[in-house]
Parts: structure tokens; C-alpha cells; sequence
């Protein structure tokens, strides 16, 4: 008799559209709509959105934790690596090619058409920027968020080759090598901070997050992730650095929520999990559609002014939102389902062999693997 499949994580998702549309506020409420919107929302309603960033800290404890999730308890091997990696690209690349694509060649239109625009980059920018290399390899930018993809699939790369290096170990030792990984990585974060386009100085919000997943799943006790959490945010204050600060919330958060069956229910308002399943496309196209929004609507109005700035953010977002939806139905799901074809452990080929369904536990979206 094959196991129930776990309930989906919906704080998971909706933490994820939280994280997004941080990051979109972030980038845009801030050049000349700021003197509008602060005269609307106050300067204390501004300050926070112009901490929106820490959204990226949000995904990278996420990532960790979704991620350590879709293994699970399994055993892996080099091969189930080298599948799974293959799987997590088949479902990220599409939606990020399509917006690299959008990048490049909205600008070139609008170049071409007589307005501002800019020409496109050279074709060793997009393609360096297609096998998320831009950082590494030192390359102008296409859209500034797209170096943290770049961040995310190295975490991804790094955690499952660690794993099926670590196949003979004992499995309880798996979550103390994780932990003692996050405190170079965090020194790292502290101290050098621009170790340019390497995931090294970031792999400690992504450790927090495995490291809640496995507390989670009584895997490892809770003190020692604790402890981290605590190391991790006394580094944060004595360095003057919110980044470990939001990763340690998210982690303290997340675990909390383990503990009381929180996963399952907090956060299901259904437009919080909408935006959660667009998560990705808001994160990918906002840059651009706010751009457009500011083009096309601020010539109408004084962007400077409470309700012309207030225009322009609201077309912002609602454009945003409808690119998300479209890229996430017409290319996000079609690329998750090809890539739910995907066998990656060597387990399910076993089941099959045995006539059994294998077991697939259907959490939030980025651990469907």
C-alpha cells in the first residue's frame, strides 16, 4: 500500500508571492515617484517597501528549504543528480529564456520605432545570461534581479552533487555537514561580501532553509538550528547587515509553522496563493513591465504628484500581474509538466520494476523537483 501524498505547503507558495512583489515594490517606489508616493503613504510606508529586497533573502531560505524536501530522505547517486538538475532546468529555464527574450528585444523595438531605447546586447551577453554564467564570467547586465537565478541554480547544482557524495555517509551526519557549511559561508557574507556571481557568500540562507526543512521532519533536533538561526542573526546585527535578519525571520517563521501544522493552512487566501503561482513571472518580467508602465502612462501625468505617481505604480502592478499570468500559463505549466516527466531517482524506476506506484510528495512548486 503506497503512502498518502503530503498536503501542499501553501505558506510556502504564498511566502513566495510575498518575496516577489517585495521586490517589485522595491524597484518601483523608488527614483521620481518616491516624493509622490510619500506624500500618500507616508515615509514609513516608503522605507518599508525600499527594504522590498529582502525578498531575495525570502527566496534563498525557501529554495533551501523546498529543495531539501523534494529529496527528502532519499539516498541519491551521481546519476539521480545529474537528473534532477535536469528536471529543476527543464521547469526554470523556459520562463527565464522568455524573459531574457523580452529583456533583449522590447528595448530594440522601442529603439527601432524612434523612441529611447537601447540596442540589444552582444550575443556572448545572452548567451552567458542564458546558462546564467553572467555573473561568473563579469558581463553586463540584461535586467539587474537576474543574477539571483544564476545564485539559485548553483545552490542546486551544489546540494544535490553533495548529497550523492555523500550517499555513504550516515544520514544523520547529512544535516551537521550542512550546518557546518553554512559558517564559512556566512563569513564569507560578512566580510566579503562581492564575491562576484558565486552562490559562496549566500549558501547559509539556503543551509537555513534545508536546516528548517529537516527540523521540520525531526531529522535534526532543534537546538542546533536554533543555534544557527541565532549565530546567523547576531552576525546580522553586529555587522549592520539585514540580510541574515530576513533569512533568520523566514527560517524562525518556517519552523514555527512545522511544528504546529502551519505549513499546510497558513496563508491559503486564494489570492495569496495566486500570486504565489505567478510568483515567477512577476519576479522575472516586473523590471520591464514597470519600465513600460513608466513610459507609456508617466507622459500623461505629473509622476512627481501624489496621484500620478500613484497611477503609475498601479499600472505597474496590473501590468506585471497579466504578463505573469500569461507566462505562467502558456509557459511556466507546460514547462512543469514536461518536467514532472522527469524521472530523477533511481527508486521510482525500481517501484515501476516492482508494479508500484513510486511516491511523489506534492508540496509548493519549486518541490516538485
Amino acid at each position: 500500500m503506497n503512502p498518502p501524498p503530503r498536503p501542499r505547503y501553501v505558506l510556502i507558495d504564498a511566502l513566495r508571492g510575498i518575496a516577489a512583489c517585495a521586490v517589485m515594490l522595491y524597484h518601483f517606489t523608488g527614483g521620481d515617484l518616491r516624493p509622490g508616493l510619500a506624500s500618500l503613504f507616508g515615509d514609513t510606508v516608503l522605507r518599508a517597501w525600499h527594504h522590498g529586497w529582502l525578498g531575495v533573502q525570502v527566496f534563498f531560505v525557501l529554495s533551501g528549504f523546498v529543495i531539501a524536501n523534494t529529496i527528502g530522505d532519499r539516498t541519491i547517486t551521481p546519476g539521480d543528480a545529474a537528473r534532477f538538475a535536469l528536471r529543476r532546468q527543464v521547469r526554470l529555464d523556459p520562463p527565464y529564456w522568455v524573459a531574457i527574450a523580452f529583456a533583449v528585444l522590447v528595448p530594440w523595438i522601442v529603439s527601432a520605432m524612434g523612441f529611447r531605447g537601447r540596442p540589444p546586447p552582444p550575443l556572448h551577453v545572452i548567451g552567458g545570461h542564458l546558462l546564467y554564467l553572467q555573473g561568473i564570467l563579469r558581463l553586463p547586465t540584461i535586467q539587474p534581479i537576474f543574477w539571483t537565478l544564476a545564485i539559485e541554480v548553483q545552490f542546486y547544482m551544489v546540494f544535490v552533487v553533495a548529497l550523492a557524495l555523500l550517499r555513504y555517509a550516515p544520514k544523520a551526519a547529512i544535516p551537521w555537514v550542512l550546518l557546518a557549511s553554512a559558517l564559512p559561508s556566512l563569513d564569507a557574507g560578512m566580510h566579503w561580501r562581492f564575491i562576484h556571481g558565486w552562490f559562496i557568500p549566500h549558501w547559509y540562507l539556503f543551509a537555513l532553509g534545508a536546516s528548517t526543512y529537516w527540523v521540520t521532519r525531526r531529522r535534526l533536533p532543534l537546538a542546533p538550528h536554533l543555534a544557527l538561526a541565532a549565530w546567523v542573526a547576531w552576525q546580522g546585527v553586529h555587522f549592520d547587515r539585514l540580510e541574515p535578519l530576513g533569512g533568520v525571520a523566514t527560517a524562525l517563521l518556517l519552523t514555527v509553522a512545522g511544528r504546529v501544522g502551519g505549513l499546510e493552512t497558513w496563508l491559503r487566501a486564494r489570492w495569496l496563493q495566486f500570486v504565489g503561482r505567478v510568483s515567477y513571472g512577476v519576479y522575472l518580467l516586473h523590471p520591464l513591465a514597470g519600465a513600460q508602465a513608466r513610459w507609456h502612462v508617466g507622459v500623461h501625468v505629473n509622476v512627481r504628484s501624489g496621484p500620478g505617481a500613484l497611477a503609475v505604480l498601479v499600472s505597474a502592478i496590473a501590468f506585471t500581474m497579466v504578463l505573469a499570468w500569461a507566462l505562467h500559463r502558456w509557459v511556466e505549466a507546460p514547462a512543469m509538466r514536461l518536467a514532472s516527466k522527469i524521472r530523477w531517482w533511481h527508486g521510482d524506476r525500481e517501484a515501476r520494476e516492482l508494479g508500484a506506484t513510486p511516491y511523489r510528495a506534492a508540496t509548493a512548486r519549486p518541490s516538485d523537483g
